[in-house]
């Protein structure tokens, strides 16, 4: 059994609780426990490090500090929070004039900037590996045509070591392929869906995410794959911005592990883009079924 720290973040627990739901429910099939940082506070996200960076930092570091007491890695499983996590924990550890003067700020608490900050993609290709993902499919796929999108911030965190090539990641893609789906090759997997731009100027998500959804359209895919709750948001909200046709299902990774797992997706009924249309595809049960 795998222990993590779970850092949600406030998309988990509001807009995007289907998706804690769907993390839960394929991390306990894997053996993945998660352990919800006590006491976590919102990080700032995508917002706070454009009005304040010393803010944005203190925002961070609360939680890597609250983190640091458990000893595991923190799953941070939202985009946004993912990387002002990966980026105050990086400059915590090489900046002492930093870390002393945010030390200060959320004192008695302590940030050294010592935890592991992971995300989704990262837990499922160290902690669960392609191998056993393959090996405890329940449902065939291979029906199933997808393009993973990994969003314009999983990747790209300046000043950091990424996970993933930061123009043309493929883990994502390789998990994917593993689960049974077919993997479409775009070039739209590190676009800008909009971001937080979806408050202030709803025509600028519908723009970015509208030409997302062409693509998808274009190249054959029956459901765009992501990890971001905020880009699963946007990208999902395309009813709700004016654009009538051509939109596929937006399924976050774990719905995927899901079907291949179970034949089924809990929050299917959290989606404003139907999912049935996946769902109703040809998935066989597979004759020979592997344990956990």
């Amino acid at each position: 059994m795998v222990t993590l720290t779970y850092y949600p973040g406030c998309s988990l627990k509001t807009s995007s609780k289907f998706y804690e739901t769907s993390i839960r429910e394929v991390f306990s099939f894997y053996g993945i426990d998660i352990k919800e940082l006590d006491d976590w506070s919102c990080c700032g996200a995508s917002v706070a490090h454009t009005v304040d960076e010393m803010l944005a930092h203190v925002l961070a570091a609360r939680n890597i500090a609250i983190a640091e007491a458990d000893g595991n890695p923190v799953f941070v499983p939202c985009s946004a929070c993912y990387s002002r996590s990966k980026i105050t924990n990086d400059k915590i550890i090489k900046d002492k004039g930093l870390r002393d003067k945010v030390n200060e700020y959320i004192y008695p608490l302590r940030c050294l900037g010592t935890t592991e900050i992971k995300n989704i993609i990262e837990i499922f290709s160290e902690h669960v590996g392609i191998e056993k993902i393959a090996k405890g499919l329940s449902f065939d796929l291979s029906s199933i045509k997808v393009v993973p999108y990994y969003g314009c911030m999983l990747t790209r965190i300046p000043k950091t070591d990424v996970f993933d090539d930061c123009e043309d990641p493929l883990s994502m893609d390789t998990l994917l392929w593993a689960a049974g789906t077919e993997v479409l090759r775009w070039p739209f997997k590190i676009e800008c869906c909009g971001a937080s731009e979806t408050i202030t100027n709803k025509n600028v998500t519908s723009s970015l995410s509208g030409k997302i959804m062409d693509m998808a359209c274009a190249v054959g895919a029956d459901a765009i794959i992501t990890t971001c709750p905020l880009c699963q948001m946007n990208l999902d909200l395309l009813p709700h911005l004016g654009r009538k046709t051509d939109n596929i299902p937006v399924l976050f990774l774990t719905e995927v592990f899901e079907l291949a797992i179970k034949g089924k997706i809990i929050g299917k009924g959290s989606h404003i883009i139907p999912v049935d249309q996946v769902i109703k595809k040809p998935i066989r049960r597979l004759k020979t079924q592997t344990q956990h």
